[in-house]
């Protein structure tokens, strides 16, 4: 039950570097987040959170990615609009919602993201990457008991941003990431996780070189 209550839309599991067109990325996180929203404050205590996630390169310098969580769902779209030096900067807006669908508890969240994330690369295997981002976010609450009923839809705006570090292996890459946001409109408290990801990836890159046959003669 306590995986339930997690989210992780604030977990930075991507680098700035797209899928190459054609090729596919299948991951999973898992984040120990506080969120203080009206399930979490009562605890007061970071809760663990996993999320499934999919890319698969569409374009030069673009792909697309879609999220599994335990109670929703969530797309997106990275584009790099930089590369030099080793250094790659993205953006990568994105879509996903979750929902509690309990008789006397509903609850539910929508959010906007829009990070910009920067990466640069530490020898073959090591990279890391940061970056700032901004989380628009529509929440619904409503509870009902024999004798009393409350709903209610609040607005946020969260600042912030997360890092990440990472090691690759010929077709896997494991990830560690933390996160902070606050939200702009309200006192709440602060929003991260820290967690860790692995990815079994077929990224693209140089293909591998193929001598053109002999001549029929």
């Amino acid at each position: 039950m306590l995986l339930l209550l997690g989210c992780t839309h604030l977990a930075m599991v991507d680098g700035a570097v797209p899928v190459d067109p054609g090729y596919n990325e299948f991951s999973a996180d898992l984040q120990g987040s506080r969120d203080p929203n009206v399930l979490q404050t009562p605890l007061a205590i970071p809760l663990p959170s996993f999320a499934f996630h999919f890319r698969r390169g569409i374009g030069e310098n673009i792909d697309f990615g879609a999220h599994i969580y335990p109670l929703g769902l969530g797309v997106d779209l990275r584009y790099r609009f930089l590369e030099s030096n080793g250094w790659s900067l993205a953006t990568q807006p994105g879509v996903s919602g979750i929902i509690m669908p309990i008789p006397t508890l509903q609850y539910g969240q929508i959010d906007l993201s829009l990070p910009v994330k920067v990466e640069h690369a530490l020898g073959e295997r090591w990279g890391y990457a940061f970056g700032p981002g901004v989380i628009f976010r529509q929440t619904f609450y409503a509870a009902q008991a024999e004798e009393f009923s409350s709903s209610t839809a609040t607005f946020e705006l969260y600042g912030g941003g997360g890092a990440r570090v990472f090691h690759d292996w010929p077709k896997l890459r494991f990830g560690i990431s933390g996160d902070l946001y606050v939200d702009t409109l309200r006192a709440t408290g602060l929003y991260g996780g820290i967690g860790v990801d692995l990815a079994f990836t077929h990224r693209g890159g140089p293909r591998s070189y193929k001598p053109p046959r002999p001549e029929n003669g």
